[in-house]
């Protein structure tokens, strides 16, 4: 969601706030909860991802050696495949077409940018600041989008295994090692625990909310234009969001 945000705005940033209503915001945030309901939930709640392979399962269930029984997760081939790509594949296919979008967009503006200034830089003071606007404008997009490149990199890299040895394992008769799965399935939870540090870490935004948040309202942590007044300031907006201009 937040990839499709900053999409629309580097990309689309005239039309943005038109395309982006409310309504349609409900509907992607809904999206990402019916569609999980429906690529794991119902199917496995109806017993559609173990059709075919039934009788492997109670196999395994049952541990001669200790004579108990275990709870075991297995996949048929169409339910593994299918899950795979909704799931990841076709969103990582999205993301790097996304960012090759944004890429080419960014060199762009930078290029425009180089332009202008090598025209000189003008002396009347109006038509300077749009040129540092746009200089603004340019380092924020440029570090927005290594904090997204940075953190649906680390997404990629913690659920590709996974996934990966998800369609895999059962066209190798589900001979995939139970640790190896063990281990490969932490990492993808490893990585919604790592979402909050990345946040912090590279977005100074995001910072500055969880310290307000986990300092309940601490107002040390806030926006030095919030609290004080004795420096003059005024806003504009730019794509939407609104900068404090000093």
């Amino acid at each position: 969601f937040s990839l499709c945000r900053y999409y629309a705005i580097c990309c689309q940033p005239l039309v943005y706030r038109n395309k982006m209503t409310p309504l349609r915001i409900a509907v992607m945030l809904g999206g990402c909860w019916v569609i999980p309901t429906f690529i794991s939930f119902l199917p496995i709640m109806q017993g559609w991802n173990s059709i075919g392979i039934i009788d492997l399962i109670q196999q395994r269930q049952f541990n001669k050696a200790s004579n108990s029984t275990y709870c075991i997760f297995m996949v048929n081939k169409p339910y593994a495949i299918t899950c795979s790509v909704v799931a990841f594949y076709i969103p990582f296919l999205l993301m790097v077409l996304a960012y090759y979008r944004i890429y080419v967009t960014a060199r762009e503006h930078a290029r425009q940018i180089r332009v202008l200034q090598r025209a000189g830089a003008p002396t009347d003071d109006r038509q300077h600041h749009p040129d540092q606007h746009s200089t603004h404008r340019m380092k924020t997009e440029t570090k927005a989008a290594k904090t997204l490149c940075i953190i649906m990199g680390c997404f990629c890299l913690c659920w590709a295994p996974f996934f990966i040895t998800n369609i895999v394992d059962p066209f190798i008769n589900y001979t995939v090692p139970g640790k190896l799965w063990t281990a490969f399935l932490w990492l993808g939870y490893i990585n919604s625990g790592l979402n909050p540090f990345l946040y912090a870490f590279l977005n100074k935004s995001f910072r500055r909310a969880f310290l307000i948040i986990l300092c309940c309202g601490d107002e040390r942590y806030r926006r030095p234009s919030i609290l004080g007044q004795t420096v003059p300031c005024s806003t504009t907006t730019i794509n939407g969001s609104t900068h404090v201009l000093r």
